[in-house]
């Protein structure tokens, strides 16, 4: 304690000051910083004459009502929605669930159970949402080892046993449910990266124990699972956390290039079907090409309105899934797919204004991890729909007929909505130190 503070009537001062500010840990660095600003006009004072103690008080009367800057340091310091996150989620779940009653009542193979369950995942969604948004992010940061140890094994676990109808997959049966655990792995793993050791910490052993652990592992059980385009995910979001947290360009460069090695000989493998993809978005018109062929037809018909609420899909597969983005342009037209595409924008401009405003450096690394996934997850899908990037296998997060994923999903949502909630709580030297103004 600053020999300062040990006189009464500072003391009193700030204790009046941080009554009224109700975040707790904000605490020291606001008594901290009042501290500072009370020893400086204590020392002008001096030098104009007053005794010490009567500089004190005179400083401290100078400072102002207690009660007037505590309540002016809550309202800087209190929990904030960002309610332009939340509003473009809504819109998100509000078009997925308006795509799906139109393919409910447009194609008479579907039943009511498909709306049942989607509004079923929606209802455990919000509620992982608001629990997420309730809980303080800094906690899961002990839990980021162990929980990706476990989501490793899980996904090795799933290419050995998995399966679904009696068919061998990459699912895991819990209860009535199917997960597939390669799908439901990406997010808890970059997640979980976040939170570990950062590169800038690891010696030279440690260093080619975590590329082969974190960068190569992961790698070669998405391959073995023959799933390209969460590969590449999951290889993009570690060479940015890499990039973010080592200590050299030098450190950088040999860990992405060992890690591009490993995507590389993954890719050899599957030359024929990259191949076939290649041709197909070549030349969708083609009589065998039929996937890319049938979206493009179906979105030059559309026109600037589209077909309206409830056509059943001129031949489009997946409508559910990979290709939700191609039926409801069809339905709602090129205009409302314009419209969609700069909310898919503004979503990632906002994610990436979270990683910005922070200053605790984990909350900046899961904002950067998940600008990635969704970027990828929402970008592609709308790209491929169009024509514009190769047809992989990918179902847009929000907008698709998803289960445990759209809970997932809306859970990483709720992380980000913690994250900024707590933007103005964290002091500054977890982060960058930032000052703190007095009223």
């Amino acid at each position: 304690m600053r020999q300062m503070e040990e006189n009464m009537v500072v003391r009193q001062f700030l204790d009046r000051v941080c009554k009224q500010v109700r975040t707790r840990q904000m605490h020291p660095e606001i008594r901290e910083e009042l501290l500072g600003h009370i020893e400086d006009r204590t020392e002008l004072l001096m030098l104009e004459g007053l005794p010490e103690e009567f500089a004190i008080q005179e400083a401290v009367k100078q400072m102002g009502d207690p009660g007037d800057i505590g309540k002016s340091l809550h309202l800087a310091h209190r929990p904030q929605l960002d309610w332009k996150l939340l509003a473009m989620l809504a819109l998100f779940l509000i078009i997925g669930l308006v795509g799906m009653l139109s393919v409910y009542y447009g194609d008479e193979r579907y039943s009511v159970s498909l709306v049942e369950r989607k509004l079923f995942y929606f209802g455990i969604g919000v509620l992982f949402l608001i629990g997420f948004y309730f809980l303080d992010y800094r906690k899961l940061k002990k839990y980021a080892a162990p929980v990706f140890f476990f989501i490793v094994i899980l996904m090795a676990v799933s290419l050995v046993y998995g399966q679904l109808h009696n068919m061998r997959t990459a699912y895991i049966n819990i209860g009535h449910i199917g997960v597939n655990i390669i799908t439901f792995s990406l997010i808890p793993l970059l997640l979980a990266l976040a939170g570990m050791k950062p590169a800038s910490q690891w010696g030279r052993w440690e260093t080619a124990w975590n590329i082969l652990y974190r960068g190569v592992l992961p790698v070669v059980l998405y391959s073995i699972s023959s799933s390209i385009i969460y590969t590449y995910i999951y290889v993009i979001g570690f060479l940015v956390l890499t990039w973010r947290t080592s200590n050299s360009m030098k450190q950088f460069v040999m860990i992405a290039a060992l890690s591009l090695t490993v995507l590389l000989s993954f890719l050899f493998t599957q030359t024929d079907h990259l191949l076939f993809r290649w041709r197909e978005f070549m030349n969708p018109s083609a009589n065998e090409m039929w996937y890319m062929g049938n979206n493009a037809d179906a979105i030059q018909a559309a026109g600037w309105f589209g077909q309206g609420f409830g056509q059943a899909a001129p031949k489009i597969p997946y409508v559910l899934y990979d290709n939700v983005f191609p039926y409801l342009i069809y339905c709602f037209g090129w205009l409302f797919g314009v419209v969609v595409g700069v909310l898919i924008l503004l979503f990632l401009v906002r994610l990436w204004n979270i990683s910005t405003v922070h200053k605790d450096p984990y909350a900046k690394h899961i904002a950067a991890l998940l600008i990635v996934v969704f970027g990828f997850r929402l970008l592609w899908p709308l790209l491929m729909g169009l024509g514009i990037l190769p047809k992989v296998t990918l179902d847009p997060p929000f907008f698709s007929y998803s289960g445990m994923n759209q809970i997932l999903d809306m859970a990483a949502v709720g992380l980000l909505l913690s994250i900024y909630r707590r933007k103005n709580m964290i002091p500054s030297e977890v982060g960058e130190a930032a000052p703190l103004k007095a009223a």
